[in-house]
This record gives C-alpha cells, sequence and structure tokens, in this order.
C-alpha cells in the first residue's frame, strides 16, 4: 500500500542554459531600449515561463552585459552560483549565439556538436534565442562569457567526454530538478503512489528529461522520472506494489546498468566503456571498430562508430544485460533503449 506522500518541499533550481538565456534577454533589453530590469522572464523548452534575477548589468568595447548567477535549487552542483555573462551588440543580420571565455570547446565526436565548437548544446542556444527574440528578432550579436568557467570545469564531467577549456552552457528543460538529492527518493515515491492510486499495476522508469519525454509520449502519464536512482526506485515501485517496471532510458545511463551500477551517479562508478565494448564483441563488431570504442571518451562517442544495424545489435545486448543485472528484484521487467532522436534501438523483456 502506498504511504503518506511527500512532506518536505525541495526547491528546483535552473540550468546554465536558463541562466544565459535571461542574461542574454537582460543585456538586448539594455543595448535595445537602454533599460537595466532586475530580472527577466524566459521561457523554457517545456512551455513553462521562469523569471529570473539580474544581477548586474556592465559595459564592454560598446557591448551592453548583463550578469546572471546559475541557482541550482537542493541539487548537489559545483555550478550553484555560477555568475554566466552575455555581452550583446548589434550585426548586420540573424541572431548569432557565441561561445566566449570560460565555455569549453568540443574535441571528441557524439557530443551533438561539431569538433572545435564552443559547447553550448543546440537546445540551449535555442532557449537563449527564444528569450532574445522577445525583445527583438534580427540583426543581434550575442557573446556567452564564464569568467570561472576554465577553472571549475576541471571539477565538472567536460574533461572526461572531450570539452576542454571551460563548461558547457546545457539543459533540455531549463529547469534543474533536485535528482541528485537524497530526499528526491521521498519525490518518486509520492509520483508512484499517485500512479498506484488510478489502478495501474505498471510503471515506468525513465532516468533523465530526454528519456522522460519520449517514454510519455509511449506510455503516457505513468512515467516517473527517476534520476540515478534505477535500483532504489525499483524497489519502491516493487514496495508500493507495481507488478511490472519498464525502463526506457538514453544509451548512456542504460549501459552503466548493464555493468550492474544501480545508481549511475558518477561517483559510484562508471564502466560505461567496458560494458559497451563486451555487448559490441558478443554482437560481432569488427575488432577494428572495437578498438575505436574502448578509446572512446562516451557511449555517444562509441556509437559514432558503429552503423545503425551495429549499433541496434549492441544495445539488444545491453538490454538483455540489464534484465539479467535486474532480475535479482523479483518483479516483471522490460526495457526500451532510445537514440537521442527517439529512435528505438532495442527492446527487451515484458513491454
Amino acid at each position: 500500500m502506498c504511504t503518506s506522500l511527500i512532506q518536505t518541499l525541495k526547491r528546483f533550481g535552473i540550468t546554465t542554459g536558463a541562466a544565459a538565456a535571461a542574461a542574454s534577454k537582460a543585456s538586448v533589453i539594455y543595448l535595445v531600449r537602454g533599460e537595466k530590469p532586475d530580472r527577466v522572464v524566459v521561457p523554457t523548452p517545456i512551455g513553462i515561463r521562469i523569471e529570473i534575477p539580474v544581477e548586474k548589468y556592465l559595459e564592454e568595447e560598446g557591448k551592453k552585459c548583463a550578469e546572471v548567477k546559475k541557482f541550482s535549487g537542493d541539487n548537489p552542483d559545483i555550478l550553484d552560483g555560477l555568475e554566466i555573462i552575455s555581452c550583446s551588440e548589434f550585426s548586420s543580420s540573424g541572431i548569432q549565439i557565441l561561445g566566449g571565455k570560460g565555455i569549453g570547446v568540443v574535441t571528441r565526436p557524439g557530443l551533438k556538436l561539431e569538433i572545435g565548437e564552443k559547447s553550448i548544446s543546440p537546445i540551449a542556444k535555442q532557449m537563449i534565442i527564444d528569450a532574445v527574440s522577445e525583445v527583438i528578432t534580427n540583426g543581434i550579436k550575442i557573446t556567452i562569457i564564464v569568467p570561472k568557467g576554465e577553472e571549475l570545469a576541471k571539477n565538472t564531467m567536460n574533461p572526461d567526454v572531450g570539452i576542454k577549456d571551460g563548461i558547457s552552457i546545457l539543459g533540455t528543460t531549463g529547469i534543474e530538478y533536485p535528482v541528485s538529492d537524497e530526499d528526491y527518493l521521498e519525490h518518486i515515491k509520492a509520483e508512484m503512489c499517485v500512479i498506484k492510486a488510478t489502478g495501474n499495476n505498471k510503471i515506468v522508469l525513465a532516468p533523465g528529461n530526454t528519456s522522460f519525454e519520449y517514454a510519455k509520449k509511449i506510455y503516457g502519464d505513468i512515467v516517473v522520472k527517476v534520476g540515478d536512482r534505477i535500483g532504489d526506485s525499483i524497489k519502491l515501485a516493487k514496495d508500493e506494489g507495481f507488478s511490472h517496471v519498464v525502463i526506457v532510458s538514453l544509451p548512456g545511463k542504460i549501459t552503466k546498468v548493464s555493468a550492474g551500477l544501480l545508481n549511475t551517479h558518477s561517483k559510484f562508478g562508471d564502466a560505461r566503456i567496458e560494458s559497451i565494448v563486451y555487448s559490441a564483441l558478443v554482437a560481432g563488431v569488427p575488432l577494428e571498430k572495437l578498438k575505436r570504442i574502448a578509446e572512446s571518451l562516451t557511449i555517444s562517442e562509441a556509437l559514432e562508430f558503429l552503423t545503425l544495424e551495429e549499433r541496434r545489435r549492441v544495445m539488444q545486448i545491453v538490454a538483455k544485460r540489464v534484465l539479467s543485472r535486474l532480475s535479482k528484484f523479483g518483479i516483471k521487467l522490460g526495457v526500451i533503449i532510445l537514440s537521442d532522436s527517439g529512435e528505438v534501438l532495442a527492446k527487451e523483456g515484458e513491454l
């Protein structure tokens, strides 16, 4: 039976992409109107508009600049309080978004950006453009600067995935969920209780924002976002009376689970590359490609070396290994692995 719902309210934060979008909108207001609002409202990719404070305004070589501090809510995050500055100037056409000092440079394939590009994700860049377009729709060039980015990046995952000399401007929703906080399990439990109250015996678990959105398209309102807590969430689902759990994930997280990591946070371990090398070997991937996979820094980079058919074979092995790892929970299980674009790469178990 479901027990009491969550009693402690958790603070949500904003992503680096949302902070950059707010700073950019503020700097453009300063440039175009000469105004210095103490806060701005920006749209997010999930349709929610959020109000974000502006710390200060600056002028630099004819550019108008605004600073926003990233707020991480109750997520333990080394980037909490990070200063993100956006400087705007008039240009000949369009809305151009550039990365300046403190924004990392992509040095490896598989990161949704070309090698040599500044690490501003496509979704974060679009969020910045959408925010600026509420002020002016043409003839603006914006440069994003993170003064302490190069120093702080050394303590992030960026060096491990092939991004050098700075942080990344990221975020698929604009909102940072407190998924790494210990109390997030209570939040997961509360969502499970609501779903169980509707009479469902099946529940779907998705580690991240992207997999969550794709899973909702497949399964509707029985999907719960669980962050890194895969094992704990399956146990919770069983304890709350569910008889069937389906996991929908992108390759990166689920490959960790196939290696036996039931909490996929980096502080508990990794073994992604070792696991995908094993799965690729079992799937019959040629030796030369195995060597390139073994030298990869991320699962996305490793998959770049495979054809679509090879990716599907490899991910099918990963899915089978996940079911084997999770069989100890004694509950009906299914696994769906999706690509970054939402294409199904593998299905296994009872779905």
